[in-house]
């Protein structure tokens, strides 16, 4: 079974928010500018978009992710990034760490208290932390249901906040696209053959009417 996390990140790019990330991800510029840090961590990192940006400002940044997919999508933009834990990095080893874009969230309780012991571990003394998490009014508005459908794809998140417990169930089906004139012949040959007739050569094929004709020569078997 895929973990959530692999799972989001075959969804992201059906769900968008990319232009609200943008505004996001520029804020921590902006904050990370007149700090003068690096090197700088990202924890989960995700697509590694805001690693790119960093990086292509001049800063020296590093980014961790718990999903394997997301970080081989950050691998294609050229960016330093590992499926790693905060536990496998050195202590004393960043001047700046980053969990950006709900990571907080994605913690459960049991989590978040070795969550900052190791964030505090793998930051140098003085060093900052900066995060974001998702408000109650956040999880209220994702109370719903939002449909994705394209020929490729299907994708419904259901969304049901109550009792200061956000649910999420995620339906998503990959579609085959199928050669249906193929398909249809096949069975058509099949079906031929039981009645005693074997089809030696299709002369020609159209569609007329969402129907699909065959032209063909046969022979008794």
């Amino acid at each position: 079974m895929i973990n959530s996390l692999d799972l989001y990140a075959k969804i992201e790019s059906l769900i968008g928010f990319y232009d609200e990330y943008e505004v996001l991800y520029s804020s921590y510029f902006k904050l990370l500018k007149p700090l003068h840090v690096e090197p700088v961590l990202d924890i989960g990192c995700g697509n590694g978009r805001l690693l790119k940006l960093l990086e292509s400002s001049g800063f020296d940044v590093y980014g961790i992710d718990r999903s394997h997919e997301m970080i081989k999508r950050s691998h294609k933009l050229g960016v330093k990034s590992d499926a790693k834990e905060l536990l496998d990095l050195q202590k004393n080893s960043f001047d700046c760490a980053l969990a950006v874009g709900d990571v907080l969230n994605y913690l459960r309780d049991d989590e978040l208290d070795k969550f900052f012991a190791q964030t505090k571990r793998v930051l140098k003394d003085r060093g900052y932390f900066l995060a974001d998490i998702n408000t109650q009014v956040g999880f209220e508005v994702a109370d719903g249901v939002m449909v994705r459908d394209s020929k490729e794809s299907f994708l419904s998140i259901e969304a049901n906040y109550n009792e200061a417990i956000l649910e999420t169930n995620i339906t998503f089906l990959k579609k085959i696209v199928a050669d249906t004139q193929s398909l249809q012949a096949k069975f058509f040959s099949i079906f031929i053959q039981e009645r005693g007739l074997k089809i030696l050569k299709i002369l020609s094929c159209c569609h007329l009417h969402q129907s699909l004709c065959l032209a063909m020569k046969m022979r008794k078997l």
